[in-house]
């Protein structure tokens, strides 16, 4: 029996499409059309900036640069999670850059996460998944809240 998790808010993906309608002819036969939801690249150029605009205005708090509110690329892949909605994709935005503050991403080095690791909490397996990532096992039963040489 195997066990395979996924990371926190990994999902299936969605076929990319928004509507799809069907009309019958006089002959009885049926047409089938299908319109993408997926923007034009220069569309979505226009998206990005549209976040980026937004997160100026409405959240200066947030930090720049990389994994911060004009981190393009970034802001892409959250438009593309929640199918190029602007309004989604901010609300999501905020709350992945604000919890990377509060958790310190930005003071997290090499050292603390090798002292970690050599607490046996997890350990990297031998195989991979079948996208060819490696697969991090946690053993529960060694970990404890509060407890860290990191911390």
């Amino acid at each position: 029996m195997a066990l395979r998790m996924c990371p926190h808010g990994y999902r299936q993906p969605q076929p990319l499409i928004s509507a799809v309608s069907f009309t019958k002819s006089a002959s009885r036969s049926f047409r089938f059309s299908v319109r993408s939801s997926i923007p034009e690249s220069g569309q979505s150029r226009k998206l990005v900036l549209e976040v980026k605009e937004k997160l100026a205005k409405d959240y200066r708090s947030l930090p720049l640069g990389k994994y911060g509110r004009d981190d393009e690329e970034m802001i892409l892949w959250f438009l593309k999670d929640r199918r190029f909605s602007v309004d989604e994709a901010v609300g999501k935005l905020t709350k992945a850059i604000k919890w990377r503050q509060n958790f310190g991403m930005s003071e997290l080095t090499e050292e603390k996460v090798k002292r970690v690791a050599e607490t046996g909490k997890s350990y990297v397996h031998d195989s991979f998944d079948v996208n060819g990532r490696p697969v991090l096992l946690v053993v529960a039963s060694n970990h404890f809240p509060g407890v860290s040489p990191a911390t």
